[in-house]
């Protein structure tokens, strides 16, 4: 292999994906460390799943992290006071976990986590989560697509494109501002479009994998109009970096600098990654994605801290100075994406890769948890190793000025 994937999926918000499946020339196709399913590389009963995460290779460490991961799904409790939400089968959380454990298991063609993410797909009913014109709850049918493609079985997108058929009807063009309702039950009402950087992660792969499926054009064509909305809404233009919503617009940090939130950019970097690859090489709309993709990773690397990780707060690396994993695994997924499929090019992105590869696999314990991982938010938030103890006060970081 030329280029080796050293990211099939990130660890993604809280709930910790089996991120690094780096297939590297000493564990690529026919070497039997590679090859070997994840059920045989952990020992039966066993609390110590790497002996030394910091030189394991990466099909170890995304076999302990999966295995990991899988187990504690069980009991999401660990997360902290988004506990119900984290632990909903159908929401983002557990989806965008889905997400990544599908990628590893493809990647590493492991059968017996491809039939776990096959298992989630059908006791999830095959259907979009509660509010199925909410991006959140539209991650999950990037889910039924991969195993509908997979397993050549396009009815199991059946209620999926129903429910996406009714969206297309309704044709939301309110604002993308992001005003707090009154009602409670959305965090902004312009949320029926998608109108938070997260959202390019949660939804556009969905739609264009839906069309990939049925071969009806409209899915992908509906999520390239809008994510061309969002991005033309929240794009900076001084730093190429995406605004969380509008109403980051104006805010600071306490020493003044602009909030751009790591892991926000990092669901833009890693969902353009994803709809780009589900784009026909034709399509209007994809020269806009490449484009957007290739000036996020330049900001990027010129950002990357010396130790791998990038800042909570990207502009201002003095404020939040903890490493922060879930940021930093979406940027070395987008940089391992895009040298692989040959959208950059140059030694600036194989370093940053290979820097971000060595912070992440230094944020793992033995067990296969990964540690300092900021808990769910909306902006730059205090870190801790093991859980994030620091958010429980709930305080952010911005400042209107």
């Amino acid at each position: 292999m030329k280029n080796y994937l050293r990211f099939a999926a990130a660890p993604l918000a809280m709930v910790i994906a089996a991120f690094p499946a780096q297939v590297s020339a000493e564990h690529g196709e026919g070497n039997a460390a590679s090859t070997a399913p994840c059920v045989s590389m952990i020992p039966a009963g066993s609390a110590s799943a790497l002996e030394a995460p910091t030189k394991a290779s990466a099909k170890e460490i995304g076999c302990a992290v999966a295995n990991w991961q899988l187990k504690a799904n069980n009991d999401l409790s660990y997360i902290d006071g988004k506990f119900p939400q984290s632990s909903y089968n159908r929401g983002w959380v557990k989806a965008t976990f889905f997400v990544g454990l599908d990628r590893f298991a493809e990647a590493t063609n492991d059968e017996h986590l491809l039939a776990r993410v096959r298992q989630y797909a059908y006791n999830s009913g095959l259907e979009l989560g509660d509010r199925q014109w909410h991006g959140d709850d539209q991650t999950v049918a990037a889910v039924y697509a991969s195993v509908a493609l997979r397993d050549k079985t396009p009815e199991a997108m059946s209620k999926s494109m129903e429910q996406f058929d009714h969206i297309i009807a309704q044709n939301y063009t309110m604002s993308l501002e992001f005003i707090e309702p009154e009602d409670g039950h959305t965090e902004g009402t312009c949320q029926r479009r998608w109108c938070w950087a997260d959202a390019i992660f949660m939804a556009p792969p969905a739609w264009a994998m839906t069309t990939k499926v049925s071969g009806d054009p409209k899915y992908l064509d509906y999520a390239a109009k809008e994510t061309r909305a969002v991005i033309e809404y929240l794009q900076d233009p001084k730093t190429g970096l995406l605004f969380r919503d509008s109403r980051y617009f104006d805010l600071k940090t306490p020493s003044g600098k602009p909030v751009f939130w790591s892991r926000g950019n990092g669901w833009v970097f890693a969902g353009l990654a994803r709809f780009i690859e589900a784009m026909p090489a034709d399509h209007p709309e994809r020269s806009l994605m490449i484009a957007t993709f290739k000036t996020l990773a330049d900001s990027l690397v010129s950002i990357q801290r010396e130790d791998g990780y990038w800042p909570t707060s990207l502009m201002d690396a003095e404020y939040l100075t903890n490493p922060e994993t879930s940021g930093t695994a979406f940027f070395g997924f987008g940089l391992a994406w895009g040298l692989n499929n040959g959208f950059l090019e140059g030694e600036k992105y194989t370093a940053a890769r290979d820097k971000a590869w060595d912070a992440m696999r230094g944020s793992i314990s033995d067990s296969g948890k990964v540690g300092w991982v900021q808990q769910i938010g909306k902006d730059p938030q205090l870190t801790d190793k093991d859980l994030d103890a620091a958010l429980r006060s709930g305080r952010h970081i911005a400042v209107r000025v």
